[in-house]
């Protein structure tokens, strides 16, 4: 999803099928679904906006309907199913997965991949909260793009896809790189890095902030945070 991961402004949204499996029991993960106060501790990054923007697409525009689906806006739908002590979580848009809009880059379909990863980190790492994020986004190729995140020192590789690669560095923080074109394509494009990080204080994300944004803008030049 975009800036305020608002869905496209298409009559046809693309179909697509987004999923993970998460290490926790069906029960945990409905409630981390369904429940606003814990939606936030997966779901996008800070912003002003973000209280408002959970309530918008998980409350007013959503509808439950247990044990295993939530209706969102636009025929979207969450899919909740519990595979022992492990439950499958996809985000869905209907349609013909190989239709034309097949492997074209989709901001609706890679936003709920990165949320969905958050979540899966969330559940199955356990990590200290709160979660404080930073995002980073500017212009630059994939290359650059991976070229910050190599330089993080990412001690496992938790996700790769084509417009996406998600790793954790040495202090347990879920690095989300993202662009607008294939990482491997060269094509230079918008690109964004989130930063999930756990259990830290006001000063100490402040202090997290500066450090990302001076590496950020030694590989994005145009780099900024918001």
């Amino acid at each position: 999803m975009d800036e305020q991961h608002e869905p496209q402004p298409t009559a046809e949204p693309k179909p697509y099928r987004v999923e993970v499996v998460v290490d926790a029991p069906y029960e945990t993960v409905w409630a981390v679904l369904t429940e606003p106060d814990r939606i936030g501790e997966w779901f996008g990054w800070e912003y002003d906006g973000l209280a408002d923007e959970i309530e918008h697409i998980f409350v007013a525009h959503a509808e439950r309907f247990p044990p295993d689906r939530i209706a969102l806006e636009l025929g979207q739908e969450l899919q909740v199913i519990a595979d022992g002590e492990r439950t499958i979580v996809r985000a869905v848009s209907p349609g013909a997965l190989d239709g034309e809009q097949a492997g074209t880059y989709d901001v609706v379909e890679e936003g709920w991949r990165s949320f969905l990863e958050q979540l899966r980190y969330l559940l199955d790492r356990r990590p200290a909260l709160p979660r404080r994020t930073v995002r980073l986004t500017g212009t630059a190729s994939g290359q650059q793009l991976l070229a910050v995140l190599d330089g993080a020192g990412a001690k496992e590789r938790w996700h790769d896809s084509t417009y996406q690669r998600m790793v954790v560095d040495a202090d347990g923080r879920l690095l989300v790189a993202a662009a607008e074109a294939p990482l491997d394509s060269g094509e230079t494009t918008p690109v964004s890095l989130v930063v999930n990080a756990y259990g830290l204080a006001g000063a100490e994300r402040e202090r997290l902030a500066g450090e990302w944004l001076e590496r950020w803008r030694s590989g994005v030049p145009d780099g900024k945070e918001e």
